[in-house]
């Protein structure tokens, strides 16, 4: 049985990537206007909310099985690395706001990450 830590971090993210990624995909105006602010391609903004969707899937079943959760929680921090360096690049009032929000990310999902090994271990 994984560890209370590991549950909670593991839904967090999931509604978190749930929420992030739903907008994506439905292509939402607020998902619209951040993309463009990040000068990323239309195909690969909807490619990167399918992806968390994915990740949502996985987090909820490495809940019992422990690999997927690995997995998943290595998406996230890849994923989160990935929009970390875009903020970064982007400059202006994305790297402003959103780059401490993703390193939060980065932080719950390495946590996340560590409690799914052990979980497997």
């Amino acid at each position: 049985m994984p560890a209370v830590a590991h549950i909670v971090l593991s839904v967090l993210l999931a509604a978190l990537l749930l929420t992030t990624g739903g907008g994506k995909i439905a292509g939402s105006a607020s998902s619209h206007a951040i993309r463009d602010s990040l000068h990323v391609p239309p195909g690969r903004w909807r490619a990167i909310g399918a992806f968390e969707g994915v990740v949502v899937a996985a987090l909820v079943l490495g809940i019992w099985v422990p690999l997927a959760g690995v997995a998943a929680a290595g998406g996230v921090v890849l994923l989160m690395a990935g929009a970390i360096v875009t903020r970064l690049r982007a400059g202006g009032a994305q790297q402003r706001s959103g780059v401490t929000a993703d390193v939060v990310v980065l932080l719950i999902a390495l946590v996340t990450l560590v409690l799914a090994v052990v979980a497997h271990a």
